[in-house]
């Protein structure tokens, strides 16, 4: 019964989130009402605000090249270490099957004897 306890809690902590969300969002609709239309209004700039990123000027095409280039062989570098690991282990797989398969089986005969 604990839980429905926790719960009620939530809802109850959710609840008064919600209520003073909406009394914030009536505070702000008062003020944008106590603006008048013909008057300006100033903007300031946040303190924290994002400074502009500006775009690299284009590389040279053959330092792309040269990227691209780099890109390709770590990427079959990479395929052919996952192409090793896959033939390992396929090979252990398969060892322990025909180790398995190759055990002499236990016949009726080699059973004992119940008394």
């Amino acid at each position: 019964m604990k839980w429905k306890m926790e719960r009620d809690l939530l809802i109850a902590q959710t609840m008064a989130f919600v209520q003073s969300v909406t009394a914030g969002k009536t505070d702000a609709e008062d003020w944008a009402e106590s603006i008048r239309p013909d008057q300006p209004v100033e903007v300031a700039r946040p303190a924290h605000a994002v400074p502009v990123v500006r775009p690299t000027p284009p590389a040279r095409p053959n330092d792309m090249r040269e990227e691209i280039r780099g890109r390709v062989a770590a990427f079959r570098a990479h395929q052919e270490l996952f192409r090793r690991d896959r033939d390992n282990y396929c090979e252990s797989v398969l060892a322990k099957v025909r180790a398995a398969t190759q055990r002499p089986s236990r016949t009726v005969d080699d059973q004992p004897t119940k008394r």
